[in-house]
């Protein structure tokens, strides 16, 4: 690819690489020889070139280079080489990632080392942007510029970021940690959700320093941090960071990746235990309360005194008519008025702006990139911004200068309206190019444009975010969206269709929140029911009442009974395009991802019940207004049972009688108060639900007992983690203790450990109830598990490690290996 070559028109300048850094490069480049050549296994070398933030692709023999950039500041003279080595090794592509950093896709590992010296040689770097270490330090575009900071944090977010890169403190860490800074209330770098956040605040006598909070993070399991200092005075900020990396470091759970990141070590010791160890190791380290001497910071020069006053075509300062050319009317705006209303941020710095360039899911192309570097020395101090939100800034523009900005913005198709905003939806690479991807986020974040049309998105959506994550790890954050969406697949018969579980109401602005998982929608169907959610908001909504707030008071119960009608799904003879992911070409199936999910396939089962449950309570409404009432009633009738047999999956239970549902439900669930005491002998109350003649009052007050039980088991099951355990609601009456239930007496093993006889039951329901054996036995004893070959000895095993339970015989029970007994060793949770 030459295309780069021949539009370059500045040198990159270049700086000796310091021998330290090139001997690390020559140390990467000989084991990736020895991969290439079989010497070593790829298995061996991956944490190695993870360590240098090469991460493997989806598509075999080609990889992910990403780039860190810290506080994500970029010299034009840096984006040029990134763009020459775009073009060179990769797609000619890059991507700019929701931590400020920059990707580059589909390249060769032979080529990786030419990357790491061409970036070196301008002060980039790849090292340690990924793997279990300190990843790429963040911090708000606008520090420095920003009209309502405290203060700049730009270089305490450089000097944190440069003296964590290489240190031993955080070269093995048990998984990967993230700080950011934000300068002002509205905290854009998103703190609460980071492992160290770090907000500047100024003490009433003018000191400043920063609020300090630990323990953040999105993933799977999603957690706000929490408060570790009010106050944190500068000169004991690195030391207080260390102190957490280390508690972090000693205690983070090394066996389970699951369950390595720090949040979980706060869950097992609890807040006051986790301070209680940072100050032990504070202490520890050889820092002395509460002073420590001043900190030196790594300044970043990015202001006036670089500043170049530009000219255009001979035109000085401030001659330019504010108007832009080629620009056309759009209702009542020109094309530039929607770009400058959307992307141009006035400075604190009087008759300067700063200049959003909206990249389309984060990326830019080798071309755009020299265009932009470019822009940036013609019209600023030659210092560009990425943002967490995907995008490129360029400061300290003369306000005067923008209709000349815009034109040539517009020049090169980067002028969209819309950045940072709503309709700059944000979405990982997904199935495009991530291993761990499930579906295409960038080809639904497609779909949805026209949900929010760029520069058109009406004013009561301008609090509102979009994001989309590719699978549950939340690269693109949506949890703390207004309107996420994380992708999963959903077996339906003999098809597996593409689905998302749509998430409400998250934000960090003000107090930071969680958005509540409220539905899962089929692909195909999430523009129209992110559409009717948006038609719903205007219809219901109270006076100035903005979406994120409308979410907060309607709740998750009655919006997801509004979105109920998108989960329905045509079967694959009816409507295939439902089994496709949006721009798919085949239809779509999961990866294989490995073994070990069984207690995440359990949770698809209640899951299930409870989507069927409801699915059937919005029949029965519909029926009721359209005077078929006694089908109403049965449909009743069938969402009470499909609610009771999602409960029974905790029990290890699949009931094949209506009859043995209740039973079973009524002794194992509503007995011990699992759900409210009126649910309590559920036959005698279901028993007239039956498909008889009945008045409209009738079918109503069934319909109504039906969706207060489906409710009181969504209920329970939304207190139900990963290990499928429900809780007794409280209520003024002490509940009912539970019938004896009948086992099957098992035969001795010859080892002395009891025999659980699983073969004929499948995944995930041998694993569960594996696991309710399990929690009736004490530590260190031992029960013999006998299960089918193929999905269950593929399966249970590899979940019951995932517990923390040990596996200490794995053995055919016979020649023909159709069969397979396992060991296992009860560890205490």
């Amino acid at each position: 690819m030459n295309s780069v070559e021949s539009l370059t028109i500045h040198k990159i300048v270049t700086n000796p690489i310091p021998p330290p850094i090139l001997e690390e490069i020559e140390t990467f480049e000989v084991e990736a020889l020895r991969t290439l050549s079989g010497e070593i296994s790829t298995d061996l070398f991956k944490p190695f070139r993870l360590q240098y933030g090469i991460y493997g692709q989806r598509q075999p023999g080609v990889q992910m280079v990403r780039i860190k950039i810290p506080f994500g500041g970029i010299t034009a003279n840096q984006l040029r080489r990134v763009a020459e080595l775009a073009d060179r090794h990769a797609t000619g592509v890059g991507h700019v990632t929701t931590r400020q950093d920059i990707q580059m896709h589909f390249v060769e590992l032979k080529d990786v080392p030419s990357i790491m010296r061409g970036l070196a040689e301008v002060g980039l770097t790849t090292r340690e942007a990924c793997a279990n270490t300190v990843r790429n330090v963040t911090a708000c575009h606008l520090a420095g510029v920003c009209q309502g900071e405290v203060f700049d944090v730009t270089p305490y977010a450089k000097t944190v970021a440069y003296h964590l890169l290489r240190n031993p403190l955080n070269q093995s860490l048990p998984r990967k940690f993230k700080i950011a800074f934000s300068g002002c209330k509205h905290d854009c770098a998103l703190t609460p959700i980071h492992d160290i956040g770090l907000l500047a605040v100024k003490r009433a006598d003018g000191e400043i320093g920063f609020r300090m909070v630990a323990g953040g993070g999105l993933g799977s399991a999603p957690r706000i941090a929490q408060l570790l200092r009010e106050f944190t005075p500068m000169e004991e900020l690195i030391p207080s960071i260390e102190a957490v990396i280390k508690v972090f470091d000693m205690l983070g759970n090394r066996k389970n990746r699951n369950k390595a990141r720090m949040k979980f070590v706060i869950d097992k010791l609890g807040f006051a235990e986790f301070k209680r160890r940072w100050e032990a190791a504070y202490v520890a380290m050889g820092h002395t309360l509460p002073k420590n001497g001043p900190l030196t910071l790594l300044q970043h020069q990015d202001d006036l005194s670089r500043l170049i006053m530009p000219t255009k075509n001979g035109v000085a300062n401030g001659s330019g008519n504010g108007n832009g050319n080629g620009t056309h009317p759009i209702g009542h705006e020109t094309s530039f008025e929607m770009w400058k209303r959307t992307n141009v941020v006035k400075q604190k710095q009087d008759g300067y702006v700063t200049a959003a360039i909206k990249l389309f899911m984060g990326d830019i192309t080798a071309e755009q990139m020299l265009f932009v570097a470019d822009l940036a020395e013609r019209y600023s101090n030659g210092n560009l911004r990425t943002t967490i939100n995907q995008n490129l800034v360029i400061r300290w523009v003369p306000a005067d200068q923008i209709p000349h900005f815009y034109e040539d913005l517009a020049s090169r198709g980067l002028a969209d309206p819309g950045a940072e905003l709503v309709e700059d939806i944000i979405a990982c690479p997904g199935t495009d190019t991530c291993g761990l991807g499930i579906t295409s986020s960038k080809g639904l974040a497609r779909a949805l444009a026209e949900v929010f049309p760029a520069g058109r998105v009406p004013e009561d959506l301008q609090d509102v975010s979009v994001k989309i994550s590719g699978c549950h790890n939340s690269c693109a954050q949506h949890h703390i969206s207004t309107i996420g969406l994380h992708g999963v697949g959903k077996r339906l018969g003999d098809h597996v269709a593409p689905y998302y579980e749509l998430h409400l109401g998250g934000s960090v602005n003000g107090t930071a929140k969680i958005g509540q998982m409220t539905v899962k929608l089929p692909a195909k169907a999430v523009p129209a029911a992110i559409s009717h959610l948006i038609d719903v908001y205007r219809r219901d909504r109270q006076t100035n009442e903005n979406l994120p707030k409308f979410i907060a008071r309607v709740g998750k119960s009655k919006l997801k009974d509004e979105l109920i009608p998108y989960t329905i799904v045509p079967s694959y003879q009816e409507d295939p395009t439902f089994y496709y992911d949006w721009e798919g070409d085949e239809e779509f199936i999961l990866e294989d991802l490995g073994p070990g999910e069984c207690a995440g396939g359990a949770l698809d089962m209640i899951e299930n019940g409870i989507l069927e449950a409801d699915q059937e309570l919005y029949q029965a409404k519909l029926l009721v207004e359209k005077h078929q009432y006694s089908v109403s009633v049965n449909k009743s009738y069938r969402a009470v049972l499909a609610a009771a047999k999602a409960l029974l999956v905790t029990e290890g239970l699949e009931p094949s009688t209506d009859s043995e549902t209740f039973i079973e439900f009524d002794s194992r669930i509503a007995q011990i108060g699992i759900v409210p005491s009126i649910y309590r002998d559920l036959s005698q109350k279901v028993g007239d639900l039956g498909p008889k003649e009945t008045s409209a009052e009738s079918a109503r007050e069934k319909m109504a007992f039906a969706k207060g039980f489906v409710d009181a088991c969504r209920a329970a099951t939304d207190q139900m983690g990963k290990d499928l355990k429900l809780s007794a609601v409280k209520e003024e009456m002490s509940p009912v203790a539970p019938a004896p239930v009948e086992t099957k007496p098992v035969a001795p093993a010859p080892a002395g450990a009891p025999i659980y006889d699983l073969r004929g039951v499948a995944c995930p329901m041998n694993y569960v109830k594996t696991k309710l054996k399990l929690e009736m036995m004490d530590a260190g004893e031992h029960l013999e598990v006998w299960l089918d070959a193929g999905e269950p000895i593929k399966n249970v095993p590899m979940s019951l490690k995932n517990d923390g339970h040990k596996v200490l015989i794995q053995e055919a029970l016979e020649p023909e290996a159709s069969h397979y007994r396992i060991l296992v060793e009860k560890v205490e949770g």
